[in-house]
């Protein structure tokens, strides 16, 4: 993921520059793999998809500096009779949100302040609805999509695919046949979109549409990276949801991109955003001790320091004494589980190299056995009587049988072959 620091300053405060932010992004675990300027090329870990956009990042460096953090702004939507009908049949979806804008005039682009994040991350800017779904992700982290509502023949349906059905994927020459069971969305004559994939030609917007339907929802994480390595196409949204969304975040997303584009002064919302989904908070608590953790961590505590470094991160802590309870928040439900992930974000927070540095107290190991003492005496005697101690291959190719000159009656003849050896020496 590319980044510019000068965008990341829009969500929080930072006294670092250059090489100093370089430092500190690596100490927090976002590895900087290329530093140019005020450019960031980041590397990011495979369990932490709220690390794939500005404001995740942004969570993480307030959870080490303390420094205040803000987003961007959004519209708040309001949840109502759908503008189109919905029906989610399956389980995979745990939210989904439908919202629709129509065009007043000629489309006009987003300024260029708004699409600075798109520039940084080398991402081209294409039309107004484009361009402001794709900042909705790179901002929040919440993918969302735009269909032209007037291509969609009747209802919504978050479904999985049958057996040899067909999609046309965008950028694709053709209708390709998705793998049985792929979370797709699709109106009543044609899919509309892999579901956290990619969108369908059949139904994607132009600079002649006029109306837009804005999908932003919340899809199962392993099943979005099972259809895309199934059809390999990755895209930036599977590389978000197949991390683990924040399943509160789809109107958050939408929001932002109602309000990018009503600034344009082209689209307007027209009534309120439909939603489907029984997605609900597993409320997911898990008990510290203030002691234990400064023993774990050997580095004084107390429950306010405790307290007050997980609220950086999301977390809710209840509680007064040394005992607490933490609240996981939604966007951190994937990969927090257990007290020692709460040491981690602890140390985290602290800083490893803030941390005493000392290695572990080590008792005498236990004297050999007879055997032991045998086995050692008896190679040191063979040793100094000339032998050597030779290893042999546990595998041969049928060429070394070949060079013995050994018939098919002979007792080295017979051997089990390995078919699907690499090197056809040792098959």
């Amino acid at each position: 993921m590319k980044i510019s620091a000068d965008i990341l300053s829009r969500y929080i405060v930072l006294t670092q520059t250059g090489h100093d932010l370089r430092m500190l992004l690596d100490d927090v675990g976002l590895e900087v793999k290329r530093h140019d300027a005020s450019h960031f090329t980041l590397e990011l870990l495979a369990n932490r998809g709220d690390h794939h956009c500005y404001q995740g990042l942004a969570r993480e460096l307030s959870g080490r500096t303390g420094a205040a953090i803000c987003g961007p702004e959004k519209t708040a939507l309001t949840v109502g009779e759908s503008p189109i009908p919905l029906s989610n049949q399956t389980k995979l979806c745990g939210v989904y949100t439908a919202t629709l804008l129509e065009r007043s005039g000629p489309d006009t682009p987003l300024p260029a302040s708004a699409t600075a994040p798109l520039e940084a991350a080398e991402i081209h800017s294409l039309t107004a609805p484009v361009d402001a779904t794709n900042l909705s992700n790179l901002e929040l982290g919440q993918p969302t999509h735009a269909f032209d509502a007037d291509t969609i023949k009747g209802g919504i349906t978050i479904r999985t695919s049958s057996a040899g059905e067909q999609a046309w994927p965008l950028f694709a020459e053709e209708k390709i046949t998705l793998p049985e069971g792929t979370m797709v969305i699709a109106d009543d004559e044609k899919i509309l979109a892999v579901a956290g994939v990619i969108g369908c030609e059949e139904s994607k917007t132009t600079e002649q549409t006029t109306r837009l339907l804005l999908e932003s929802a919340h899809f199962d994480p392993i099943s979005v990276r099972k259809a895309s390595r199934a059809l390999n196409i990755h895209t930036d949204s599977s590389a978000r949801f197949e991390r683990g969304s924040d399943p509160t975040a789809p109107l958050v997303g939408a929001g932002r991109v109602v309000h990018l584009l009503e600034a344009t002064g082209t689209w307007k919302r027209v009534g309120s955003t439909g939603q489907v989904g029984d997605w609900q908070d597993p409320a997911r608590s898990i008990p510290i001790n203030v002691e234990a953790a400064a023993t774990f961590l050997d580095h004084p505590l107390t429950t306010d320091e405790v307290t007050d470094r997980l609220s950086r991160y999301g977390f809710a802590v209840t509680g007064s004494g040394p005992d607490l309870s933490v609240r996981v928040p939604p966007h951190r439900i994937w990969d927090v589980e257990f007290t020692a992930d709460l040491y981690e974000e602890l140390a985290k927070s602290i800083g490893y190299n803030a941390t005493p540095e000392g290695l572990p107290k080590v008792d005498m190991g236990a004297l050999p056995t007879v055997a032991e003492q045998v086995k050692t005496a008896t190679e040191e005697v063979l040793l100094g009587a000339g032998f050597y101690e030779v290893f042999t291959n546990g595998f041969y190719g049928t060429q070394t049988r070949d060079r013995l000159g050994i018939c098919e009656d002979h007792a080295l003849w017979a051997h089990i072959q390995t078919t699907n050896a690499l090197d056809r020496g040792y098959g």
